[in-house]
């Protein structure tokens, strides 16, 4: 039996108004790829304290000692409780990746740890992942955050069919299922 998914107009209510609710605040809005970052710099400094001289990681102690004392780490924790929470209550929670039926699975992990490196490699460049150029960029109006998102969905619409078999796979005749 398929469970239904929130009204989309509600949703966007509700994510609206977290949003405007996480500016009040916390003075900043939403974003979670700095939690991996943070992770990473926290990681590399107790591993080693030489990693304090970088910079770039020293940047994520400027308020103490440890790296992982931020809104961000606390929102990606919610964000990661929320949906588990969410996915029990719908009725939708499995532990099994989408894919095509026939995709081989290591192809399939393969690929989602090649791109999720390049998204978090790219959200380091561009200073922020699609939910903070996208829902806090745009709601404050920025320039590049438009440009981010128009340049991402039309990169999401031509480059699509290259990995479409992925998701949708392909008949022995070569045509779609």
């Amino acid at each position: 039996m398929e469970k239904k998914y929130w009204n989309p107009y509600f949703g966007g209510v509700i994510l609206g108004t977290m949003l405007f609710l996480s500016f009040v605040i916390a003075s900043q809005g939403f974003g979670a790829s700095g939690t991996f970052s943070r992770a990473t710099a926290q990681l590399l400094v107790n591993s080693d304290k030489s990693w304090l001289e970088n910079a770039y990681i020293a940047s994520y102690f400027r308020r103490g000692d440890n790296a992982l004392l931020n809104w961000t780490v606390i929102e990606t924790i919610g964000i990661f409780l929320g949906g588990f929470a969410s996915a029990l209550l719908a009725g939708r929670f499995m532990i099994r990746p989408d894919k095509a039926p026939g995709y081989p699975m290591a192809k399939r992990f393969l690929w989602a740890l090649i791109g999720g490196m390049i998204v978090e490699f790219a959200t380091r460049i561009t200073r922020g992942c699609t939910s903070g150029q996208g829902l806090d960029g745009m709601a404050t109006f920025s320039v590049g955050a438009w440009i981010f998102m128009f340049a991402a969905f039309a990169g999401a619409l031509i480059l699509s069919p290259l990995w479409r078999k992925q998701w949708v796979g392909e008949s022995k005749e070569g045509g779609e299922e």
